[in-house]
């Protein structure tokens, strides 16, 4: 729960809300909604836990204000600059109605190693980007909702569907965000082992502070 409200409060964007959506039915909604009243555009809502994350978000999506969606997940780190570089982006290619990271910082708790995934597929159109780090355009929502019915990538489904329904996708940098692993891998929604997932990335450092290094800062 810090954790979500931490990262919120963290961006450096001033017209901004929060909607979260609590997904298992013995969380205390009251315990979030009591948090929710220090801070301002604060929402919170709960679905039932037999409904989907493509349920979640799109109930989320509904009770959005802002023509901008970005999807925050609940265990990862989104520095200060992250919607801000993210809101550049779809004021300098305004042809992009989906923006996000291919490239991106990975951090594996268990082995305390900061790694790359996807390297080289920063600033250009990408053919996807990493679930965790979604910004669209309410317009891009209108027409393709998230799917309710899948189980796991209801991510990867939505951005097959956005490049069939000619939505280009923008990948940015890889700086103001990371993706944290922890050593039970059995509580991500991607089961998918620290080694077999280390495999696949590129090892920056061994480091109990990741912020000097994956934390820079914008031009405004």
């Amino acid at each position: 729960m810090n954790n979500v409200f931490a990262n919120f409060d963290n961006q450096k964007v001033k017209k901004k809300e929060l909607i979260v959506i609590l997904n298992r039915d013995d969380m205390n909604i009251r315990r979030w909604r009591r948090k929710a009243r220090r801070y301002k555009n604060v929402h919170i809502y709960r679905v039932a836990e037999e409904h989907n994350i493509g349920k979640c978000l799109n109930y989320g999506v509904g009770k959005a204000n802002f023509d901008i969606i970005a999807k925050f997940d609940d265990d990862n780190y989104y520095g200060p600059g992250y919607l801000r570089e993210a809101l550049d982006a779809f004021k300098n290619k305004p042809k992009a109605s989906v923006v996000g990271k291919y490239s991106a910082y990975v951090y594996f708790e268990e082995t305390e190693a900061l790694m790359i995934y996807r390297g080289g597929g920063e600033n250009r159109y990408k053919r996807r980007v990493k679930g965790g780090t979604f910004v669209f355009r309410r317009s891009v929502w209108n027409k393709i909702k998230f799917n309710e019915q899948l189980r796991q990538n209801s991510d990867v489904d939505f951005l097959n569907r956005c490049r069939a329904n000619k939505f280009k996708i923008y990948s940015v940098s890889k700086y103001n965000y990371v993706c944290i692993r922890r050593a039970d891998t059995n509580s991500h929604t991607q089961k998918l082992s620290t080694q077999d997932y280390m495999a696949k990335c590129k090892l920056v450092a061994y480091t109990k502070d990741v912020l000097p290094i994956i934390t820079k800062k914008l031009s405004r």
